[in-house]
């Protein structure tokens, strides 16, 4: 079994997607495919950009009139609203300049709207920026946004046009749906066509900032970044003088937590004789896929001018690269199988003893710190940190849910609790693969006290793993990557809930994996020629089955096939992974060594230390770019790479000082808590380069 396994084995780089936000992409394919049947034959046939004019803002303005609440001193009904709309209306009849920079700065008709150019954002800056005054009121200006469901006969456009609107900061988004209703009531041509607003949204005014619980969490992280200077002084202080003198001193303690010894850490290229280096660059040629793979997710997301344009990318040939990173996960979750039994069963003969309350202690310690560091930044700081027109839509999509459904992510259970509501959408991930360490003892430690009844069990879990998601989706009917055919957007978010981000569903590769440390543990022999040549051959193929395989999805004439969708849903991914385990084998035997030599490029060492907090971050920086957005994107590969170095260097960046503030010091101190004697295993990740695989390691 064993010596099969090993020619099964071969690896690419790759990474980690987020089902949450994977749902993005299956939203917008969707539209984008119902888009290409309808939305240009609807807009030319029934006049629609004559009716966006008559929804415009300023047929809105001056329909307020109309809206007998605005008008009503009653409880629930917002007089000042009406009050400063007349203002304004009277205002812009004047040529007032405040009055006509509001006007400027809501939406006109867009051209390119046969090219799907349906999303205008105004110009927020413009209109949060207006101060005004009339008949002794002041008026200030709030940038607003509605989006509009248009129909013709029964049919609907598949997207929903949106507009801004800046409006009197007394109003908000409930008295733009009332002025929305109340004009359509008074205009002919708009009663009888079911037009309805789809939703309605406004900016605040005034964001307060040093709220209680800002300044206390400021307060907090500040005390603890000065912990941590004072840290490193004492370190400068024992470095001037004889440090032996000091041994056993408070200093000494202190100065472990040093900055500059984190950084020198974290920063350094030294790679020790013997060991892997190759993990380091597929560790962070990996993460650079998963970047470049969210930044197309959410440009598909973004205010794009040619909408439309995105459902030709998504059915050629190019767009190939971005939709295998479905796979790119289970490299992560190969690797980590594969260190965590390694490490095991080379410490396993030295301490003779499994201790496994500390097993769970020291992999919750690694992982969890820089989560909660994560989740905090995320409720407190980051939405006080941009603005944009659509900052706090999509600030709360994202992180919304975290300020009450924060927990199962500390408890690792997000992708079965709550799965509705999540925070954080992407440590899916994260919980996953705590989810297999937790049943990883069952497999570990039969593998190294009766290894036959170990790969028993493995072989036991790694049927389930094929079956039972095959199964799901064979009985349900589920689709696996057909989404671009497929309408149905509720029964792909409960694909994505049920099978894509669930353990059962990830489990293969992570066997695979084990399967892979069990072999490098127990044998050391050199291949012959022809078996090195029939892995290489192997491996290349288990990459075609995944490409091709997912591009025959993606084919406008592809039909639906419960049989095939059930296959490639059971086999694809454990497939992936054997080529995942040859290119980690291959270089491990210098079976490779052109593949070797570039993934053993030193400075691939430092960013691989800093991927998992590269991993935590990077969306959150991608997510505030996209906030941020004023004007309107064309969507182009070049535009989006160059977005992707962007994101890519910041995210390194804040990935480095997170690794440095909130995860290199708890390692220490767990280190200090927990103290055995560790050298064992301090000698089994150098033969493996692996000291630094922080996140991925037992």
């Amino acid at each position: 079994l064993i010596r099969r396994s090993v020619s099964f084995v071969f690896s690419i780089t790759a990474s980690a997607m987020l089902p949450a936000i994977l749902l993005v992409i299956v939203a917008t394919v969707h539209d984008a495919t119902a888009v290409a049947r309808n939305y240009e034959k609807l807009l030319a046939k029934e006049d629609f950009e004559d009716k966006f004019s008559l929804l415009g803002p300023r047929s809105l303005i001056k329909n307020h009139q109309t809206v007998a609440s605005f008008f009503k001193d009653e409880v629930g009904q917002n007089y000042t609203c009406g009050r400063d709309l007349a203002i304004l209306d009277e205002a812009i009849t004047r040529r007032e300049l405040w009055a006509l920079k509001m006007l400027d700065a809501s939406s006109k008709i867009p051209s390119g709207l046969l090219e799907g150019n349906f999303i205008d954002l105004g110009m927020f800056d413009e209109c949060m920026g207006v101060k005004g005054e009339a008949l002794g009121v002041e008026i200030r200006g709030r940038h607003c946004m509605y989006s509009i469901v248009l129909t013709s006969g029964n049919n609907s456009l598949p997207i929903n046009p949106t507009l801004s609107i800046c409006m009197p900061s007394t109003c908000n988004g409930s008295d733009i749906v009332h002025l929305f209703n109340s004009t359509i009531s008074t205009i002919d041509r708009l009663k009888d066509l079911g037009i309805t607003v789809a939703s309605a949204t406004c900016t605040p005014v005034d964001k307060e900032i040093w709220d209680t619980e800002f300044t206390v969490s400021f307060s907090i992280l500040m005390a603890f970044i000065g912990l941590l200077l004072f840290c490193t002084l004492c370190d400068v202080i024992l470095r001037q003088r004889d440090a032996g003198e000091y041994r056993h001193h408070v200093l000494s303690t202190l100065a472990k937590f040093s900055l500059i010894v984190s950084a020198s850490s974290i920063l350094s290229t030294r790679v020790r004789e013997g060991n892997l280096p190759a993990i380091h660059g597929i560790r962070f040629l990996s993460m650079g896929w998963v970047v470049l793979g969210h930044e197309y997710i959410l440009h598909f997301q973004g205010v794009n001018v040619n909408n439309l344009s995105i459902l030709n990318w998504i059915q050629s040939w190019k767009s190939l690269y971005i939709f295998i990173a479905q796979f790119t996960v289970d490299t992560f979750f190969t690797i980590s199988g594969f260190f965590m039994t390694y490490l095991f069963l080379k410490q396993m003969p030295k301490e003779k003893r499994f201790n496994v309350p500390m097993y769970y202690l020291h992999r919750y310690f690694r992982l969890t710190p820089a989560i909660i560091a994560l989740t905090l930044l995320t409720v407190v700081f980051i939405p006080k940190m941009g603005s944009g027109p659509r900052w706090d839509m999509l600030m709360s999509v994202f992180g919304g849910n975290c300020r009450e459904k924060w927990w199962p992510n500390l408890l690792y259970v997000q992708n079965f609790v709550q799965k509705d509501n999540l925070c954080l959408g992407h440590l899916w991930y994260l919980a996953v693969d705590m989810q297999l360490f937790w049943i990883s003892p069952i497999i570990l430690y039969p593998l190294y006290s009766k290894p036959k009844i170990g790969l028993a069990i493995l072989f036991v879990f790694f049927i389930v793993s094929i079956v039972v998601p095959g199964a799901i989706v064979g009985i349900n009917q589920y689709p696996t990557f057909s989404f671009i055919q497929n309408e149905n957007l509720q029964l792909i978010k409960v694909l994505l809930t049920e099978v894509y981000e669930m353990s059962y569903n990830r489990a293969g590769p992570w066997l695979i994996g084990i399967l892979l440390g069990f072999e490098v543990a127990n044998n050391n022999r050199r291949l012959g020629k022809l078996t090195v040549l029939t892995g290489w051959l192997v491996a290349i193929g288990s990459f075609a089955f995944c490409t091709f395989g997912t591009r025959s999805f993606m084919e406008p004439s592809y039909e639906y096939n419960d049989v095939w969708e059930s296959v490639f849903t059971a086999v694809s991914r454990p497939i992936w992974a054997v080529g995942v385990c040859w290119i980690i084998y291959a270089c491990l035997h210098n079976y490779a060594r052109p593949v070797s030599t570039v993934l053993s490029w030193k400075f691939f060492v430092p960013l691989s230390r800093i991927s998992y907090c590269v991993y935590l971050v990077h969306f959150i920086i991608q997510l505030m770019h996209l906030s941020t957005q004023r004007t309107p994107n064309y969507f182009s590969d070049y535009n989006i790479w160059n977005a992707f170095f962007s994101d890519l260097i910041i995210s390194i960046v804040v990935g480095f000082f997170f690794s440095l503030l909130f995860e290199s010091p708890i390692m220490i101190l767990e280190k200090m808590l927990f103290r055995r004697k560790r050298e064992n295993v301090k000698e089994s990740q150098r033969n493996l380069g692996s000291e630094d695989s922080k996140a991925y390691q037992a």
